[in-house]
């Protein structure tokens, strides 16, 4: 029931659901249950190239330019909402500031994240969503830790994520 309500919402298309409840019964010890949000943001996880799933501690730094591969990798999962091209990556030293500088269409946009040690700041999301907004979609997170949970949504399915599965969403 759980699987088939993410793909009424467009996640796991042409998937079998028993496959999917399968692997995560195998990394987890036991299938999802229906009342606890947070198997959902883990079993979305399985929703291969529809999310970005991974540690936010990235061993961020000027010279590794972690922000430049994983704007691509959020691009992959926007629907077209985010399409950076160009993308260049500044560091003034190495605690920041940060600027992301891309183009967008044909419009040249910049985004700032904060210097939090080796991790990604998840903040620039935010960022990123007032540039994308005309689109209809935002990028959304949840976060446990060492794990994240990045989607491209529509508020509509923001909405009824939250009201039926009452999903953790950051913000």
């Amino acid at each position: 029931p759980i699987l088939r309500f993410y793909q009424e919402l467009g996640f796991f298309a042409g998937i079998d659901p028993a496959s999917v409840v399968q692997r995560y019964a195998h990394d987890y010890g036991r299938p999802p249950t229906a009342n606890n949000p947070w198997d959902d943001v883990f079993l979305l996880a399985y929703a291969e190239g529809e999310v970005w799933a991974d540690d936010p501690e990235a061993d961020v730094c000027a010279e590794n330019e972690v922000y430049s591969e994983v704007l691509a990798q959020w691009a992959r999962i926007s629907h077209g909402a985010f399409t950076p091209t160009e993308v260049t990556e500044h560091w003034e030293s190495e605690s920041g500031p940060i600027t992301l500088t891309f183009n967008l269409g044909s419009r040249t946009s910049s985004v700032s994240p904060s210097y939090q040690d080796d991790w990604i700041d998840l903040e620039v999301l935010r960022q990123i969503n007032a540039i994308i907004g005309p689109s209809g979609r935002q990028f959304e997170c949840a976060v446990d830790g060492n794990f994240v949970l990045v989607l491209c949504l529509t508020i509509e399915q923001k909405i009824t994520m939250q009201t039926q599965r009452k999903f953790p969403f950051a913000w």
